[in-house]
């Protein structure tokens, strides 16, 4: 039996992303960060379970969290941050059921930039499997954009975290991967418990 917490997280690894439309004038903060970071609080959007598998439920607790979205403007000759806004958590969402003794987290995004009237959303649809010793695996679908991170961290232990999986696309211009027609990924990345190693 273990004690862990997950969390699946998306972020923009750039300084700024340009604007869709006024690519020229206006831009967005990113979370200037290339790489999976547990304890980064920069993220687009982040969905975290804490989970104890003695329970006959596992005890699964989600939180949603939503990143500021930051817009600044070119204003004479000079960037300025002219709108903030956090989205709704409301469209980051999760069910869990038991098969077989082991746990399934359905986990689902369609985040928007709130900035943008038709910006594209951050889509992913992903199954965490949790297995009684707190073995994990994350299978499901996923936008081409932006970066990805899913880790574990075996708190009853006292080891980790531990990255269980990353993807973080190499330049801002792979932004056309927001739609999912464009490019699509599929994920399937595991990794077992052992009680006398981090892994």
């Amino acid at each position: 039996m273990a004690k862990l917490e997950l969390r699946l997280r998306t972020f923009l690894p750039f300084k700024y992303v340009e604007h869709p439309i006024h690519p020229k004038t206006s831009r967005f903060h990113g979370d200037t960060r290339n790489y999976a970071d547990w304890k980064s609080t920069a993220f687009r959007t982040s969905q975290s379970f804490t989970i104890d598998t003695s329970k006959a439920n596992y005890g699964v607790k989600g939180k949603a969290k939503v990143g500021q979205t930051i817009q600044e403007d070119l204003v004479k000759g000079k960037w300025k941050v002219t709108k903030r806004e956090t989205a709704s958590d409301s469209d980051l969402t999760y069910n869990t059921n038991i098969i077989d003794d082991v746990l399934y987290i359905n986990c689902k995004c369609a985040m928007k930039n709130p900035l943008v009237a038709l910006a594209p959303a951050i889509d992913y649809t992903f199954v965490l499997k949790v297995t009684r010793t707190g073995s994990v695996r994350i299978t499901g679908q996923r936008d081409g954009f932006p970066a990805y991170e899913f880790m574990r961290n075996i708190t009853s232990m006292k080891k980790g975290p531990e990255i269980i999986y990353s993807a973080v696309p190499a330049s801002a211009k792979e932004i056309g991967g927001l739609f999912p027609f464009l490019k699509s990924e599929w994920v399937d990345v595991g990794r077992s418990y052992d009680s006398t190693k981090n892994n």
